[in-house]
């Protein structure tokens, strides 16, 4: 592959990785104001049912970065088995100048990575916890 082929697969990557979030913060989003306004006060098989619509909407996305994260590591790869290019594979990884965050030995991407699968289980354990463990005032609706 060439510098430009790779450079517009990693694009189109970091592209993906946006898409992946949006779709998440729709379907999350989506979800809270469905516990809010009605499947808080729903039946439990209402809310099991919902949750595990949640669930495979959730695993399909979670499926989804796993392959681009995947396939960036093998652009990430290929850029750096290349013969001269235009910058270095540490500082594709690194793209913040951040004093000092290279004595950590993790990559900035690595961290994003780590930071984007920490919030989506999280945020999955507490719409769980918020459908079936969380007891929601009555509000006399």
């Amino acid at each position: 592959m060439s510098e430009s082929e790779i450079l517009q697969g990693l694009f189109t990557a970091i592209q993906s990785v946006l898409n992946i979030f949006s779709m998440f913060f729709a379907i999350v989003s989506g979800y809270v104001v469905a516990l809010y306004l009605f499947l808080a006060r729903a039946p439990f098989a209402l809310r099991l049912v919902a949750f595990a619509l949640l669930t495979i909407g959730l695993v399909f996305l979670g499926g989804t970065a796993a392959v681009v994260g995947r396939m960036q590591e093998g652009l990430f790869t290929a850029w750096g088995k290349l013969g001269s290019p235009l910058m270095n594979v540490a500082d594709l990884r690194n793209p913040l100048l951040i004093p000092g965050f290279d004595q950590t030995g993790l990559s900035q991407q690595e961290l994003g990575v780590f930071v984007g699968w920490s919030v989506a289980m999280s945020a999955y354990a507490v719409l769980a916890y918020m459908t079936f463990i969380y007891r929601w005032p009555d509000d006399g609706k």
